[in-house]
């Protein structure tokens, strides 16, 4: 049996670097390996003593896949003022508009994050509103989730894990 490049043995699970190109578009697919990759290096490196900054820029512009019209690139992201986030996917990274002088670090990923996160919930209530659900989210549950996102501490937020062992004093 044959699964994408490689022979793999037929299982009941998927794997989404492996089996999403089934259903999702190669840049897509792109976007969505990357983003993870640059998760998990940021879990990876905030267990350091010493704090590391990621240019997410950067490290997307370091993937590209090869198509019809070229090599395609991650988008870049630039933070607007209302902790917004414009795209601009890119062909030819030379194309790509340059973001400010400073680069885009996981902090500014985290605040676009947050917002995009209260934006959907902002959406979601307004749907509940005309969609009927068998167990309808209250006004008061969609405030505790708009809380725990913005919350500084607590299920959402790794912040104060780093331990320090008695002999690192």
């Amino acid at each position: 049996m044959f699964s994408g490049l490689r022979e793999t043995p037929i299982t009941g699970h998927s794997v989404w670097s492996h089996d999403a190109h089934v259903i999702m578009q190669d840049v897509s697919h792109l976007k969505l390996i990357t983003m993870s990759l640059l998760q998990t290096c940021s879990y990876v490196t905030e267990q350091m003593q010493t704090p590391v900054r990621i240019d997410v820029n950067k490290f997307l512009e370091s993937f590209s896949i090869q198509t019809d019209e070229g090599d395609v690139h991650p988008p870049s992201w630039i933070a607007g003022g209302d902790d917004s986030v414009s795209f601009y996917p890119s062909i030819n990274p030379s194309l790509t508009p340059s973001p400010s002088s400073s680069p885009f670090t996981m902090d500014d990923y985290s605040q676009c994050r947050r917002a995009e996160a209260i934006r959907w919930i902002d959406l979601q209530e307004k749907r509940a509103s005309i969609i009927a659900r068998v167990h309808p989210v209250t006004r008061e549950e969609y405030q505790e989730r708009r809380d725990a996102v913005n919350s500084e501490s607590g299920p959402l937020r790794r912040k104060g894990m780093k331990s320090y062992l008695s002999w690192q004093r």
